[in-house]
């Protein structure tokens, strides 16, 4: 499941943990980020330490939180990606809807 700790006002850090269940996960992150969204947190940080293969719920989920964070004026950000799932990223061509620069 994913865990939050606000960081500090207007910001809200989650973390991808290694389970098997990725699709419950994911749907708990999507939630998480929402209800940060509508608590007035306006940057959203997902440490992606524990995420060390490519899945798609989960990727999806990230992607769906970016978006969300974009209509709700927040910034995303993604942090301790691999550099194997960033260069997936890259490859599927989705860096710039996650905000992976680089």
């Amino acid at each position: 499941m994913a865990t939050a700790a606000p960081l500090n006002y207007g910001s809200a850090h989650f973390e991808i943990l290694r389970e098997k269940n990725t699709a419950h996960q994911a749907r708990d992150l999507r939630a998480r980020v929402r209800h940060a969204l509508q608590r007035g947190e306006r940057h959203v940080v997902v440490d992606c330490t524990a995420w060390n293969q490519l899945d798609l719920s989960m990727l999806s989920a990230l992607i769906q939180c970016a978006s969300t964070c974009r209509e709700h004026g927040a910034s995303f950000e993604i942090a301790n990606i691999s550099n194997e799932l960033r260069a997936d990223v890259r490859a599927l061509q989705l860096n710039e809807r996650l905000g992976l620069i680089g």
